[in-house]
């Protein structure tokens, strides 16, 4: 019993702060925020939210086998407390904020951002999102609470796992048994992803799934049994430190690689690439824990724990402040000064809710709030938050539902087979000479072009695109559609449209917006409509992939005699007026500026002249 009691004690004092820890996740953090702020700086930095998937999983469970060894017991209550005072009121005050500069500044947008917010108050914003099929990736709309997903997934694992682990411990026992069944859970959730991942989709619900994504966690949970924290020896032999350092070092290169390298795009990450990369970091973990390694003591430099220990802060409102600052200018045309607005309101922000919000409740719990306007800090903070919420409250009961939409702006088709079994269009204004005057002359941009009947293929450029292009060639037959990719084209075309494949057909394909294709891809397209006349409209989208596709294009161009290149890049360039804030889809001057682009290229000269 003595013996027990003494090891219980010897236990209790084994506790420690890991610097290397909130290293790593200054680390994920900046990757994440870079990301954000420009894919093309950090194609790969998204997989920062992965590192933290894995440290919570390890740092979550080496806490409760702690509790478990030092007192034979878990208290789940005080577990769920502690949790709910570290992350619930930050993200609370986030959401309300939110909501309310929404209305203030995006009143259109608020039956939207509301809805999101719901989601993010319960944790549930992965399953609404997979729901409401956002791409994680690829979605224009203004989102700044989006980023919740991630914490919606943390905060079920938190819920659920100490329970699941509190069984184990009481009935299995043995760890190495208890590590077993955890990996094969892993390895489930794994096949999972493998399973319903689409190659060439948007992966939203692979990538939000709880289900899909545990894997990641799990690894974390995993190396918790087989590497605690805190039973590590202080003083390792020369030949382990080095050994345990290297891992380190060589994990965190490898590592940053990966972030540098990996794309958005890639389908690979989806079957077992985010597995592979969290086993990577799983080495980086090892060796940030330990004690006395010198790569724990350089990630645990005074710049990195400053940030490591706001990272929460940070990855909560660098999201929200990027949407909102982002969507007043064009993405891919953004002036430099915009980005250093974006950090500094970022840390501004951060360092408010850390400060004054997180660590007040997390260490005085509900005695940081107060209406004595004797205890300055508490009441500010306590009038501060009743400002902010009494409104809030009014727009989640529907109180200004009426400035809103519900509906998404733009269309997600634009197909004339369908339309024009309805629609009669009315004769074009500028056809009719209503002063009778000889000198009388038809303004060249309006010029209608009868004797046309090109075919018109796109993604949701063309649906920008196409009801103005339709008044100008009213014969055209367009078929665009949001979120198209190039290879989706090919059988459209076996299925609809096989007859424009001789001389005297103009086809026009405007494919490039949504992702990467490959030269067969576009030479298998190209070879679908025979000796047409083909047009390929380049792109302009503030994405990696932009001067791949472009360049393919350019190349087919030259490789074949009936194929043309529309160049919509060099056209727009300089003309940040013709696209909405994300820097692909159109404004009406945009609009007019590509219709005239194609038109110029594909009407006969003596008519465009």
């Amino acid at each position: 019993m003595k013996s027990k009691l003494n090891r219980t004690n010897q236990l209790k004092h084994q506790t420690r702060y890991m610097p290397g820890l909130d290293g790593l996740r200054a680390i994920a953090v900046i990757g994440i925020i870079i990301y954000h702020l420009n894919k093309q700086w950090l194609s790969g930095g998204f997989l920062g939210v992965d590192t933290f998937f894995v440290i919570s999983g390890y740092l979550i469970t080496s806490l409760l086998l702690y509790e478990f060894e030092s007192n034979g017991a878990i208290d789940l209550k005080a577990f769920w407390l502690r949790r709910f005072k570290r992350l619930i009121p930050a993200v609370f005050v986030l959401v309300f904020t939110v909501t309310l500069t929404t209305l203030i500044f995006k009143p259109e947008q608020i039956i939207s951002i509301k809805q999101d917010a719901f989601a993010a108050i319960f944790y549930v914003s992965n399953w609404w999102y997979i729901a409401t099929d956002v791409n994680y990736f690829e979605q224009f709309a203004f989102m700044p609470l989006k980023h919740l997903w991630s914490l919606a997934i943390e905060e079920q694992f938190y819920i659920c796992f100490p329970i699941v682990i509190v069984v184990l411990l009481l009935t299995v026992k043995k760890y190495r048994n208890i590590s077993l069944i955890f990996w094969i859970v892993s390895l489930i959730s794994l096949a999972f992803m493998i399973y319903i991942a689409q190659p060439h989709m948007h992966h939203s619900r692979v990538y939000f799934g709880t289900d899909t994504r545990l894997q990641t966690m799990l690894l974390g949970v995993i190396l918790a049994f087989i590497w605690p924290p805190f039973k590590l020896k202080e003083n390792p032999n020369k030949a382990l430190r080095t050994i345990i350092d290297s891992m380190g070092g060589f994990g965190m290169i490898i590592l940053l690689l990966l972030f540098i390298k990996v794309d958005d795009n890639s389908d690979w990450i989806y079957n077992g690439g985010f597995y592979l990369i969290s086993g990577i970091t799983l080495f980086v973990i090892m060796s940030a824990v330990h004690p006395s390694g010198y790569f724990a003591k350089m990630l645990g430099n005074a710049l990195f724990i400053y940030i490591g220990k706001r990272s929460y802060s940070l990855y909560l409102w660098h999201f929200p402040v990027i949407s909102f600052i982002h969507s007043y200018f064009v993405d891919g045309q953004m002036p430099i000064y915009v980005y250093a607005i974006d950090i500094i309101f970022t840390v501004v922000f951060s360092e408010i809710s850390y400060r004054y919000i997180e660590t007040p409740f997390r260490k005085q719990g509900l005695k940081a709030f107060s209406l004595n306007r004797f205890k300055k800090a508490p009441f500010i903070r306590t009038v501060t938050l009743m400002l902010i919420t009494v409104p809030t409250l009014f727009i989640f009961a529907g109180a200004f539902d009426k400035f809103g939409t519900n509906q998404p702006n733009q269309q997600s088709s634009y197909n004339t087979n369908e339309i024009d079994k309805y629609l009669v269009r009315p004769i074009p204004v500028d056809d009719v000479n209503f002063l009778g005057k000889s000198d009388f002359k038809k303004d060249k941009k309006n010029e209608v072009y009868t004797d046309l009947k090109p075919l018109l293929i796109g993604d949701s450029v063309m649906v920008d695109i196409g009801e103005t292009f339709k008044e100008q060639v009213p014969n055209a037959n367009i078929d665009g559609k949001v979120g198209r990719n190039l290879y989706e084209a090919a059988p459209l075309v076996d299925q609809k449209y096989k007859q424009y494949n001789n001389k005297s057909s103009q086809v026009i394909l405007e494919l490039g917006t949504n992702g990467d294709f490959s030269e067969a891809q576009l030479e298998e397209l190209i070879s679908k409509f025979g000796k047409a006349n083909i047009y390929l409209v380049n792109t302009r989208v503030p994405r990696s992939y932009e001067s791949h596709v472009n360049q393919l294009m350019a190349d087919a161009a030259k490789k074949h005699e009936n194929v043309t290149l529309v160049d919509w890049y060099k056209r727009s360039e300089g003309h940040s007026e013709y696209f909405a804030p994300d820097g692909i889809h159109l404004e009406p001057s945009g609009v007019r500026a590509l219709s005239d682009e194609i038109i110029k290229h594909i009407a006969p000269k003596k008519e465009h002249s």
